[in-house]
């Protein structure tokens, strides 16, 4: 409490130096954002060169780049279920300079999984979504059921004795194999994999019955007469497989599922670099040059705000790591 003779006058200096300081604070973030980027910007991609998400990201960035008059640079950390690129833009400089180019397990599922990560969501600010990876849940050519209703009286009929191949243990189409078994109230045989190539193989050579699978492979497979897709785990039929029905609309609004890419800055960088970065790949996300290019890979443009980018990750973090505890789902 200030008292005495000179209280007022020193009370109304300090809220006077007060107000000062926070106009300059104030004034230096809206400076900081006007000139920002004056220098180029590093993408972490927590993926080896040449898979879906470094495509991606190089597809952003391309526009991106031309958008904000500097190179976004790729720079590729791959490992540990994406958890050394997370943790290097954790502890990057909080100035826009170095983001992280995530998948959805660096949030969803890795926390729930790996208790050797050093990260938690609380360590970055979330940018701006980028895209939705939507799902298929196929089976092979020859297999007895070729819709879900026969698919399911089939499974019920012979429990534990569908095989159902995953990418491996933990990993998302895992977990949405676990979502649909459950949803449709059956049990199936979980085949890990290395990766989605050799799952997608042994489905084509009729080792296993089903997998659930992006659009990439599942749309020439399907179209080709190779296996089926006899469901899609998205909200509303997608356009590349328009024959195709939605769990939803089957009766079973319980199987919905995606996987995403987004971008997130380290915590603490200043919110009006946060907005401006925002703002930009919103503009990219939505031109249809952008569409035109994710299309192909069934890949499908999702704008968000930062705050929606965080409200969902938390969503599906819940709803995964509840599924992971429920499934009783452990990685080696």
């Amino acid at each position: 409490m200030v008292t005495g003779k000179g209280a007022p006058m020193r009370a109304s200096k300090f809220l006077r130096d007060g107000g000062v300081a926070l106009a300059l604070a104030v004034s230096s973030l809206s400076a900081t954002a006007q000139t920002y980027p004056d220098r180029n910007i590093t993408m972490v991609v927590p993926f080896p060169p040449g898979g879906t998400t470094d495509i991606v990201a190089r597809v952003l960035t391309e526009q991106l780049s031309a958008d904000l008059g500097k190179q976004v640079i790729i720079e590729n950390r791959g490992g540990a279920s994406t958890s050394i690129g997370a943790q290097y833009v954790a502890g990057a400089d909080k100035d826009g300079y170095t983001l992280l180019f995530a998948a959805a397990t660096t949030f969803t599922t890795n926390p729930h999984l790996l208790a050797s990560i050093k990260y938690k969501l609380e360590d970055f600010a979330p940018v701006a979504m980028v895209v939705k990876v939507p799902f298929a849940f196929n089976v092979k050519k020859d297999f007895p059921a070729k819709d879900v209703a026969a698919f399911r009286t089939y499974a019920l009929a012979n429990p534990s004795k569908v095989n159902n191949a995953t990418n491996g243990p933990g990993s998302t189409v895992h977990l949405m194999g676990e979502i649909v078994a459950r949803g449709l109230g059956v049990k199936l045989q979980h085949v890990h994999y290395r990766g989605a190539a050799p799952a997608m193989n042994d489905l084509l050579a009729g080792v296993v019955d089903s997998n659930v699978e992006a659009l990439t492979n599942t749309v020439p497979n399907h179209n080709a007469g190779l296996y089926k897709a006899i469901a899609v785990l998205s909200e509303e039929r997608l356009p590349q497989l328009p024959d195709v029905p939605t769990f939803k609309e089957l009766g079973f609004p319980s199987i919905v599922g995606s996987t995403w890419f987004a971008v997130f800055a380290p915590a603490g960088t200043p919110q009006p670099v946060v907005d401006k970065l925002s703002a930009a790949i919103n503009k990219v996300i939505k031109t249809p040059e952008f569409a035109k290019k994710m299309d192909p890979m069934g890949n499908q443009p999702w704008p968000m705000t930062p705050a929606e980018l965080n409200t969902h990750v938390k969503s599906e973090s819940e709803r995964l790591g509840k599924l992971i505890r429920d499934a009783n789902i452990t990685v080696d």
